[in-house]
């Protein structure tokens, strides 16, 4: 077997089976070419849609895709596509004022990790996030890996890079938009903050969490209370339980607030 040149995260690729499907049902990247270890059941829609779309098909040994995505992640599939193009900072302002409820976003402070990025964009998405923002430095950007972990989700995501975290929040408090920080440092719960107004939700790297620049520019700050051993959550099960319990306030069940 050849020795692997390259892998997803310097290669402009999307691989996974799920991921290569939402990037195609999506439209948000055109495709160069389609390489597959076969063309059977398994791979049906992803074929269908890629002839649809008249994007080349391209049979490999997985040996051959081994050496886009290392370890065999690529379960038989990898598209070559263009970058992911971000979303500037006023056009996801844009979009959230047009939908039919409060702005709802999400700042994240320093996410290095293409895991925890990927499982927060799934998170989002599925919560109905308007918008996430994110640093251009010392942060990860929106990679095939983070592509993959996010199971097709970064494909409807709006997301932003931003050069300043705390100027952003300024500009959105400008705009009546106040920021909460995820804090464990905190003694108000979660369940007390007013997630029913326009918000951006701000969390940061577990460990180190929000830089205390960013923390002092948020008007509130809360905390997930845990019961068990553990000290803390990851980001994503943080960003999954607040998220959600966003969604429950905005939905109209306020019967577990506390206050």
């Amino acid at each position: 077997m050849e020795q692997p040149d390259g892998n997803a995260e310097d290669a402009n690729v999307v691989y996974g089976i799920h991921a290569v499907e939402e990037a195609l049902r999506a439209g948000t990247r055109p495709f160069q070419r389609i390489i597959l270890v076969r063309q059977d059941r398994q791979f049906s829609r992803i074929v269908q849609w890629a002839r649809e779309k008249h994007i080349p098909l391209v049979l490999e040994s997985y040996e051959r895709l081994d050496r886009f995505v290392l370890r065999g992640r690529h379960q038989g599939v990898v598209g070559i596509v263009a970058a992911k193009v971000y979303t500037k900072e006023e056009d996801i302002l844009a979009y959230a004022r047009n939908q039919q409820e409060p702005e709802f976003f999400i700042i994240l402070d320093g996410v290095e990790d293409p895991q925890n990025l990927g499982a927060v964009l799934r998170t989002a998405e599925a919560a109905g996030v308007h918008g996430v923002f994110i640093p251009e430095r010392r942060a990860v950007g929106l990679t095939a890996g983070v592509a993959k972990a996010s199971a097709g989700a970064m494909e409807y995501m709006r997301v932003a890079r931003v050069t300043n975290i705390g100027k952003l929040i300024q500009r959105l408090q400008a705009q009546g938009i106040p920021a909460y920080a995820f804090d464990p440092q905190s003694e108000k719960p979660y369940t007390a903050l007013d997630l029913t107004s326009p918000v951006a939700l701000v969390f940061g790297v577990e460990g180190q969490g929000i830089r205390q620049g960013v923390l002092a520019k948020c008007e509130e700050r809360a905390i997930i209370p845990l019961q068990g051993q553990v000290a803390s959550l990851n980001l994503s099960a943080t960003a999954a339980v607040v998220l959600f319990e966003a969604r429950r306030q905005r939905a109209g069940d306020l019967s577990a607030c506390v206050t």
